[in-house]
């Protein structure tokens, strides 16, 4: 009875690791990240502008889903950069039926601190934000900016998302 009982109990065990390593390593991934926001998205063809200002240190976070495969054969591309007080720019040549979220987000931000963002698609301007953070953050807030976008190459004409246009503070993860 006790080799019985042994024997279930490893058998549970296995299962359970087999489980977990399968749930953690579903295959072959198409999502990548990068530590860098790139010029070109794989084949390009439409422009992206971005332009931020930070009164602090912060991460700008872009990422790049396409959406004209089915799920499961669609490729993500999540990037983020920290970048130091100040303005920065990127512009990236993006493919159509790809969008994603644009995020700044400021990292350890004091009263006082701004973010603004301006979002350009194919050069004309589709998103301006400004934001300024009034008092201290409650722990587990964050201060940041974000826009979403189906279609980056569309988004002039794509109507956005009214939750996610909106910046501030806001519970969640601290960036």
């Amino acid at each position: 009875m006790k080799n019985l009982a042994i024997r279930a109990g490893l058998a549970v065990l296995v299962m359970a690791i087999t489980l977990t390593w399968w749930t953690m390593h579903r295959g072959d991934s198409h999502t990548q990240s990068s530590s860098r926001i790139p010029d070109k998205v794989w084949s390009g063809g439409h422009t992206l502008e971005i332009e931020v200002e930070s009164t602090s240190r912060a991460t700008m976070r872009v990422s790049f889903s396409q959406h004209d495969k089915p799920a499961g054969e669609q490729q993500t591309l999540e990037t983020y950069e920290k970048i130091a007080a100040g303005a920065r720019s990127w512009r990236i040549d993006v493919p159509a039926h790809v969008g994603g979220y644009i995020e700044i987000g400021a990292d350890k931000p004091s009263p006082g601190d701004k973010l603004a963002m301006k979002v350009k698609s194919n050069g004309k301007l589709v998103n301006e934000q400004t934001e300024k953070l009034d008092q201290p953050l409650q722990s587990g807030y964050a201060f940041f900016l974000q826009v979403h976008y189906d279609d980056y190459s569309n988004a002039g004409s794509e109507r956005e998302e009214s939750d996610a246009e909106s910046g501030g503070t806001s519970p969640g993860e601290d960036h």
